[in-house]
């Protein structure tokens, strides 16, 4: 081929790229579906871990009795109290990011992680506490009347594995919801992104709804 053959510019290949989504409604319905999914994944972990617990509460009820009485009724009740409030300023932050009200968005998300993050620590007193009465599941010796009792020791690890996860989850959203919150803050956010505000309410509303069952099943039955 001779250099006069050789094309002097760039060669622009004719490809037509389609968007994924064909309007806005369709991408915030595939998010939102998106998310749904992920979060029925997740009630199906948890599901399993409170199934064990109401089993062992039904079968060994005497048992479980002196462990569930262990458990601080007054931490749980309180953080059940904190995560209520959480979501109710989670759900302000979504009504404001609809609105375009930047800075009552941003101030809710705030609002939100603060009562997230009181919530974890309180719930770092309650395994302080558990530690200091050797309920935690590593200790090799637990309370006397738990310690020839293999079904309380099997509802204590089930109780700390699904508080634990939960605690892991909450994390995670306290974080996000921070991160998202200085986002939230910058010029033109909430116009181009606020589906994602929605889509980390479903994640929010979802932890909540978990703690809503693990109140009642760990603290309160059989107690």
């Amino acid at each position: 081929m001779s250099a006069s053959a050789i094309p002097a510019g760039p060669v622009q290949i004719g490809v037509e790229i389609e968007e994924q989504f064909h309007t806005e409604k369709q991408q915030r319905h595939a998010a939102k579906l998106g998310m749904w999914i992920w979060l029925a994944t997740e009630l199906l972990l948890f599901a399993g871990l409170f199934l064990v617990a109401l089993i062992i509460r039904v079968q060994h009820p005497d048992a479980v009795t002196p462990a569930a009485r262990h458990l601080k009724f007054a931490i749980g009740a309180t953080n059940t109290a904190v995560l209520i409030l959480s979501s109710l300023s989670m759900s302000g932050a979504i009504e404001m990011s609809r609105m375009g009200w930047q800075r009552g968005t941003v101030r809710c998300m705030q609002v939100t992680a603060a009562l997230g993050t009181i919530f974890l620590l309180l719930k770092g007193f309650e395994y302080y506490k558990d530690f200091d009465e050797h309920m935690m599941p590593f200790l090799a010796w637990r309370p006397y009347e738990l310690a020839h009792l293999p079904a309380s020791a099997l509802f204590v690890d089930d109780y700390y594995v699904a508080t634990g996860l939960h605690g892991l989850h909450l994390t995670t959203g306290v974080a996000i919801v921070l991160v998202m919150a200085w986002q939230v803050g910058r010029p033109g956010y909430l116009a181009r992104h606020q589906n994602r505000i929605e889509v980390l309410g479903l994640y929010w509303h979802f932890i909540d709804l978990i703690w809503m069952i693990v109140f009642p099943v760990l603290y309160l039955l059989n107690r």
